[in-house]
């Protein structure tokens, strides 16, 4: 826990006013790692990173690292990886590409000009029309991330999910400090859900770590179902 703590403040630190809030706000490459509890019980981590590959273009990868007992159900490679263009007008995915090991694959492409999404999902073709705001499973993240830093509230957004697009909604119910070994470090408290779903997003952003989440829960018909906790992060 010590590490985690130290490792939290120095990324804080390493946010500077300037580079905080330059124009356009986007937000800063950083990787972590989060502890993933799954019905109570480990089910191994997820290391996540975004780095930038040019000027407005960024990369966000997940992957897991399953536990002895997850791993006999969904593999060791789970790898998920979302290209976009990031820019004053907000987050526009490019390409998402996904591994699940036993649980499947996939892969998006993103024709803006066209005004269409391509791709496969768990061997089910898609071929969907884009419209504004239109985010993968791994760019939406980046999209609240930067929106909150922009001082703009998420509000409603489209996303690709499986063969067809789903709208997720993003309150902001309180600033929650989240409670570390040896103090608090302050947090906002946002949930997510949409139309129609029995399952519930619980996340806590932190100011002072760029928005980048060190909590999130999920449930389902209000039951905690899967449980995330930053345990380290460094600025890239």
């Amino acid at each position: 826990m010590f590490k985690r703590i130290v490792s939290l403040l120095v990324f804080a630190a390493l946010i500077s006013p300037a580079a905080a809030w330059a124009e356009p706000r986007k937000p800063l490459p950083f990787a972590a790692t989060y502890s993933v509890i799954y019905r109570g019980f480990a089910a191994g981590f997820l290391h996540v990173e975004l780095r930038t590959e040019g000027p407005d273009r960024f990369v966000y990868e997940t992957r897991g690292e399953p536990g002895v007992i997850t791993r006999l159900v969904v593999g060791s490679n789970v790898v998920e990886h979302s290209v976009m263009h990031i820019d004053e007008e907000g987050v526009r995915p490019l390409s998402w590409r996904m591994n699940h090991g036993r649980l499947g694959n996939g892969f998006l492409d993103f024709s803006w000009e066209e005004g269409r999404v391509a791709g496969t999902f768990e061997g089910n073709s898609i071929d969907l029309p884009v419209e504004p705001g239109l985010q993968d499973r791994l760019s939406i993240q980046i999209a609240v991330i930067t929106a909150l830093r922009r001082g703009v509230e998420p509000g409603t957004i489209p996303m690709v999910d499986g063969d067809e697009i789903k709208h997720y909604s993003y309150t902001r119910v309180a600033e929650a400090p989240v409670q570390l070994e040896n103090g608090e470090i302050e947090a906002v408290l946002y949930e997510s859900t949409r139309p129609g779903s029995s399952r519930l997003a619980r996340v806590w952003h932190v100011p002072a770590l760029d928005y980048i989440p060190i909590r999130a829960e999920q449930l389902r018909g209000g039951r905690i179902e899967t449980v995330m906790t930053l345990v380290s992060i460094e600025a890239r």
